[in-house]
């Protein structure tokens, strides 16, 4: 019986698998023309004929199954790069999908500028070459490299982020010479070329050396060569070592040495805060005096130098929001859209922008990007003002010494012009920072310097735990509604602006995406996650772990003084940094004046430098403990509850 059920059925199952077994088999229906056909299908296009008449220029097809059609590619033979590719529908003959990367004319720039170090870059991938060459003007050229490839360092990511720019060089094709050649990270980031552009002067070795060897004559311990003092000061000048591969335009070691100083920095504040190694013998080698006139001098020198200084993109955006307010409109999505500049500039809080708008009103603006004047005045107003802080820090922890010697601290050391040279923001939150620590004893004053930071600069928000708590545990919970008063009155002060020119609930959106979500996702060659991709799994868990160390520095620790505040307000500064997807030397002022406080000053049991139980004493009239045998004069005991 199934052998008859067989004889009847099975030819018909047979012949219903055949198209199956064919397809396996290979002998299903494939492509109707052959290689030759389609290249003489691709020579029949008019937007190639000048390209297929070029004599070394050749096309290569293949066909693709799933599509039906053939994809041609247009191969310059001598470069071995591709400068053209389509497609040939298989069953019609017809192209689509014609993209011209190099026209014909473009091919001989295409050959000169293949150097060398081109072709060295173009090896690090395993992937065709693509040449994408356009004119510049008259007889200039320019060709981008591409690769494909997905990882945005190293190179400038396509729209569609499969391809990548890994090199581009400019031709004058009448002299057939090399314009200019850039390399990796160079082709999209103008940080990554080196030179002097960013910083001017501050990249002079005989200033940034005069600036670094002054620095440590002023605060290295001759005296005693091993003493950590000489460490600390070696590590706060070791981030001129990977300057000079930045100026070198080398960011892989750049950026893999400036993490040593910011490491040991982390190390160094985080023990001291809890109480290791806090103890500091000496402020200083040199006499007070001799501190002062240096402070004093070098100060009217970093001054001297902006006004020749440029303007880094940051503060010409705070020019444009600043702009946008005064013309009754929130800066926040809000940005001329015609200055490609400005246009991305609305990543920082308001305060960053109403602090131009009285330098606009005194200096003008002229609508360009031209010297700028009310830039320039702002980093000289914040300069000015955080060297007063300081100086009034010093002299209020650690008498007319300490004062002396924050001044010459913040005025000498060669970040502190870096970061003035760019006149940008960097230096305003700085300044920012030195009031506040001047004033940290008042709870009232620590809550609107970590908003003003904030409303500003948007990272001193992580300090609010820390500065809230700071006398938390003594005085319970008055000094924490200080501390919220005073942040509360900044924030309404900066953010009133977000009711302007539209719907406010809007404009907080606005302000959250330009801001938070930008500065959160902002992606670059800067970091050592970008430069040691395999660290970038870590990212998460180290930024977890530094909003976790925020809270445990605030809550831990017993102890509560203004040595110790400094301490943890760098290590969080610097731990911060450290995740950070985009690092730049200006950001290093972020955190000098907590550092100065911290490493520098000698030890001082009599205020709330070191006293845990003094931290509304006047530093100035209270004897200093301490070998340097440094005695400030005595003075009386101000109330604590003074604000």
């Amino acid at each position: 019986m199934r052998r008859l059920l067989w004889f009847h059925h099975g030819p018909l199952a047979l012949l219903l698998l055949l198209p199956a077994l064919l397809l396996v088999m290979g002998f299903a229906p494939g492509a109707k023309m052959n290689e030759h056909q389609v290249r003489e299908a691709a020579s029949s296009n008019p937007k190639l004929e000048n390209l297929l008449s070029y004599p070394t220029v050749k096309a290569s097809a293949d066909y693709d199954r799933a599509s039906d059609s053939w994809h041609v590619v247009l191969t310059e033979e001598d470069s071995q790069m591709r400068v053209a590719e389509l497609r040939i529908v298989d069953d019609t003959g017809k192209a689509k999908n014609v993209e011209i990367f190099s026209p014909a004319e473009a091919l001989d720039a295409v050959k000169v500028a293949l150097i060398p170090k081109v072709r060295q870059e173009l090896a690090k991938y395993d992937s065709p070459d693509f040449a994408y060459a356009e004119r510049d003007e008259g007889v200039f050229w320019k060709v981008d490299f591409v690769v494909e490839d997905s990882n945005p360092t190293a190179g400038v990511l396509f729209d569609h982020r499969d391809k990548k720019v890994v090199a581009q060089v400019g031709v004058n094709i009448q002299k057939k010479t090399i314009t200019y050649v850039l390399i990796g990270d160079q082709v999209g980031w103008q940080l990554a070329r080196g030179g002097n552009m960013f910083g001017r002067q501050a990249n002079y070795p005989y200033v940034w050396g005069i600036l670094g060897f002054v620095f440590a004559l002023g605060f290295m311990r001759t005296d005693k060569v091993l003493h950590i003092r000489n460490l600390d000061v070696l590590a706060l000048l070791s981030f001129l070592a990977s300057h000079i591969f930045f100026r070198a335009a080398d960011v892989h070691w750049a950026v893999l040495l400036w993490y040593l100083p910011l490491l040991y920095l982390l190390a160094r504040t985080l023990l001291m805060g809890f109480g290791y190694g806090e103890r500091v013998e000496k402020t200083s080698e040199l006499p007070t005096p001799a501190l002062f006139v240096l402070g004093a001098f070098a100060s009217g020198f970093v001054l001297s130098l902006n006004l020749d200084a440029g303007v880094l993109d940051v503060g010409y955006a705070g020019i444009a929001g600043a702009d946008r307010i005064l013309n009754g409109i929130s800066p926040y999505g809000h940005m001329p859209a015609h200055d490609s500049l400005a246009q991305y500039g609305d990543t920082y809080g308001p305060l960053n922008y109403l602090l131009y708008i009285p330098l606009i009103w005194l200096f003008g603006w002229s609508g360009h990007f031209d010297y700028l004047p009310a830039a320039h005045a702002l980093t000289a107003v914040s300069f000015v003002g955080g060297a007063l802080a300081m100086l009034y820090a010093g002299w209020r922890y650690a008498g007319g010494r300490g004062g002396a010697a924050l001044l010459f601290a913040w005025a000498v050391f060669p970040y502190t012009l870096y970061a003035t040279n760019q006149n940008s923001n960097d230096v305003v939150v700085a300044a920012v920072a030195a009031i506040g620590l001047a004033m940290a004893t008042s709870p009232l004053t620590r809550g609107a310097t970590v908003s003003a930071g904030f409303a500003i600069k948007l990272f001193p928000l992580i300090l609010a735990p820390l500065w809230m708590l700071h006398d938390f545990r003594r005085r319970r919970v008055a000094p924490v509604l200080k501390f919220a008063l005073g942040g509360t009155v900044v924030l309404l002060l900066s953010f009133w602006v977000l009711f302007l020119g539209g719907d406010p609930v809007e404009n907080a959106k606005l302000f959250y995406e330009m801001t938070f979500v930008v500065q959160s996702t902002r992606e670059g060659p800067f970091s050592i996650f970008a430069q040691v991709p395999a660290l970038a799994a870590v990212h998460l868990l180290l930024e977890v772990g530094v909003i976790l160390l925020a809270l445990l520095v605030a809550v831990v620790p017993k102890k509560r003084t203004i040595r110790r505040l400094a301490a943890f307000s760098a290590a969080l500064i610097i731990a911060f940094q450290i995740v950070l997807l985009h690092w730049f030397y200006a950001y290093i002022v972020w955190f000098e004046p907590f550092i100065f406080v911290a490493l520098l000053l000698a030890t001082n049991h009599k205020t709330a430098l070191d006293g845990a139980g003094s931290e509304r004493q006047a530093a100035v009239g209270h004897a200093q403990e301490g070998a340097g045998g440094e005695q400030p004069t005595e003075r009386k005991r101000r109330s604590w509850r003074a604000l």
